[in-house]
């Protein structure tokens, strides 16, 4: 059962790919030129200093700790090619014709102004890394319209009872928790691990049927 709840976690994870909004940081001297372009639209190497920040946050990774080069290689190039990906379901997004109305867009700025301590500490930052009212809340819209493409491609799994009596029959839940909360873990760990899949797998045939040029060096 332990290895249920992991893999409840980490396919969660996989399907909230784009589903963590940030606010990215100013630019400095350095961070200027393209990283990658996916069918001709830039992805910078701004974006991606700003992106792997984030990543390495994301698995309590901390740069200055990374002794191994070719660990922090590995670690930027997983986090390009999310941005890779990102952008691939934007894409997508755009010939499905997703539209994400103005309250979603609303209530994800909301949240993001809510982790800073005051609203002139958000506008503040918001100015600083290059946006305006109106230009930030186009960079939501695209991150969510790209979050919803995955979850569509993604689809919703069916997933039958035998299925999680198999499952618990390899794996059995911890002794005193209740029967029908075993088979609630389980059935939402097989239809999120299948989502998970389904994802990665859509996401691979958008590549392959794409033109993306890397020029970051690793």
């Amino acid at each position: 059962m332990r290895h249920v709840l992991r893999g409840l976690r980490l396919g969660t994870a996989a399907l909230c790919l784009v589903c963590t909004l940030t606010l990215p940081t100013p630019a400095t001297a350095q961070e200027v030129g393209v990283a990658a372009r996916v069918n001709g639209a830039d992805i910078s190497v701004f974006r991606l200093e700003r992106h792997f920040e984030d990543y390495l946050k994301l698995q309590a990774r901390n740069v200055a700790a990374i002794r191994n080069p070719e660990v922090f290689k590995r670690l930027k190039r997983d986090a390009l090619d999310q941005l890779i990906d990102k952008e691939l379901l934007w894409q997508e997004s755009q010939r499905r014709g997703v539209k994400i109305d103005d309250a979603a867009v609303e209530h994800a700025r909301k949240g993001i102004e809510a982790g800073f301590a005051t609203r002139d500490a958000y506008e503040r930052r918001v100015r600083d890394a290059g946006f305006n009212e109106a230009t930030y809340a186009e960079y939501l819209r695209h991150e969510l319209a790209a979050s919803r493409t995955l979850q569509d491609l993604a689809g919703m799994p069916e997933v039958s009872d035998d299925e999680v009596r198999r499952t618990l029959e390899r794996e059995p839940a911890p002794e005193g928790m209740p029967e029908a909360e075993a088979k609630r873990q389980v059935r939402e760990y097989l239809v999120v691990s299948r989502r998970a899949e389904a994802g990665h797998s859509a996401l691979q045939k958008l590549r392959s049927g794409a033109k993306v040029d890397v020029m970051q060096k690793f």
